[in-house]
């Protein structure tokens, strides 16, 4: 798949640019480390970025280490992740490229980190940590036992690492580092630095997520190393404060790991929907579009109708894609997203919507409460007129769709010229035997149990 293939959140021009900053700072500070954060909240697209971002510097002749945090999170040792990433990502370069003094030194520094792993070799192999080791290694009397008992469940290699390099580790970190420098030195000519991705960090257990992050700014602040760490940055701090405390001055801890902050500009709603569309709602034939831009279209108009922010928009998806993995039948997209955009971001006024619903398609009953509801729609303070929508005021085919049962495309159409004689389909239920749009609350209510 080529890079960027349906770039919806247009993030190609973010790498482009980053990559040309990154490329000629390294041709004036080659030997100052690098540590980039890429901020940007949950579902905004970090992963794609970052994996698009990599073939684009791949195809600039860079070597590119891309490490899952998350998908490590399970071990108690961040080092042996990265180590065994390092290790898989640049195999093809040692296969292929590596002369054998190369070689050498990417086992010498494999080798070096050995010393780095004693304390987690340790407990894997005894079930206790070195401090506890030296412990009973330096007790008298009955826990001598003990000692040898432990010393005798420990391997020999595990042993003379214990007993060899318990006071080498600053000289293992020195030798650590100047040998990965040196890899990657050869690795981008001395032009290119090697990058190192981290990714889904906030995924991941805050004590692990701050071990990792000590373990780059300790191990490999490396000149030629540059690493760059995606994160939900305002999650990942309040995860810190679980830790820590809510006094704890989270943000500033965590700034004070990286070089610089760049921050994912976030995406406008028709990008961000038609995104969220093509990933989430991928049985797009069960979702009757009525307008000829799509049903993405509509979902981010009716946000814009409802003054729905981008976390609205996603979880008014959440809402849809339930509905349309449970039902069987064709529904129609501009009530149902509308039901949904109202139910997250206006829920007071979602609230008088539903008891009225089912009264409006059955009867002329209840005006009140409909004068009630279009009015509330109208009213500058709750943020929905219909003058908002930049195409077309929605809440006219809203009021016109709800204002009777069986209204046809063409009583829709000309009742709202500013959609310019889009609508392509009947509401009837009669005619195309669909889902009766009097029974959509009770869809959106049962799906948005899986919304907090």
């Amino acid at each position: 798949m080529a890079p960027w293939n349906d770039d919806k959140l247009n993030r190609k021009e973010d790498a482009k640019y980053l990559t040309a900053y990154l490329l000629n700072r390294f041709t004036i500070k080659k030997d100052e480390p690098f540590v980039l954060n890429i901020d940007a909240e949950w579902g905004f697209g970090k992963t794609y970025f970052l994996t698009n971002w990599r073939r684009d510097l791949k195809s600039e002749g860079c070597e590119v280490v891309y490490f899952n945090a998350w998908e490590k999170d399970f071990t108690d040792n961040p080092l042996l992740g990265f180590i065994s990433a390092i290790d898989k990502e640049l195999k093809p370069f040692f296969d292929k490229k590596a002369n054998a003094s190369q070689k050498t030194k990417w086992n010498k520094f494999k080798l070096a980190a050995a010393p780095l792993l004693l304390s987690f070799i340790a407990k894997r192999l005894t079930g206790n940590s070195l401090n506890q080791i030296n412990k009973l290694m330096l007790s008298d009397g009955d826990e001598d036992k003990a000692t040898n008992k432990l010393v005798e469940g420990l391997t020999t290699q595990a042993t003379n690492i214990v007993l060899e390099h318990q006071d080498s580790i600053e000289k293992s970190i020195n030798t650590f580092k100047t040998n990965l420098g040196e890899i990657a030195k050869k690795a981008g000519n001395d032009k290119k630095p090697i990058f190192i991705f981290v990714d889904e960090l906030d995924r991941c257990r805050p004590s692990y997520a701050i071990e990792l992050l000590e373990t780059i700014k300790h191990l490999f602040q490396i000149p030629r190393v540059y690493f760059v760490v995606a994160t939900a940055s305002e999650q990942l701090s309040h995860s810190i404060k679980a830790i820590y405390g809510n006094n704890f001055e989270s943000k500033k801890y965590l700034n004070r790991f990286f070089d610089q902050i760049y921050h994912l500009p976030s995406p406008n709603r028709l990008s961000y929907s038609e995104y969220l569309w093509k990933t989430e709602l991928i049985s797009d034939d069960k979702l009757i579009a009525v307008h000829n831009n799509g049903n993405a279209y509509l979902l981010a108009q009716t946000a814009v109708l409802c003054d729905a922010g981008l976390r609205d928009i996603e979880q008014a998806v959440k809402i849809l894609q339930a509905i349309q993995l449970t039902t069987k039948e064709r529904l129609y997209t501009l009530p149902l997203a509308f039901l949904a955009i109202l139910k997250i971001s206006k829920p007071e006024l979602y609230k008088i919507t539903i008891p009225m619903w089912k009264n409006k398609f059955r009867t002329d009953t209840n005006q009140q409460n409909w004068d009630i509801f279009i009015n509330k729609m109208n009213n500058p303070e709750s943020n929905l007129y219909s003058k908002v929508a930049s195409e077309g005021k929605i809440i006219s085919v809203i009021s016109k769709l709800l204002g009777k049962s069986g209204v046809k495309s063409t009583e829709i159409q000309r009742g709202t010229e500013e959609l310019g004689d889009m609508i392509l389909h009947d509401f009837s239920w009669n005619q195309n035997q669909e889902f009766s749009i009097i029974h959509y609350p009770e869809l959106v209510e049962r799906a948005g149990h899986f919304v907090s």
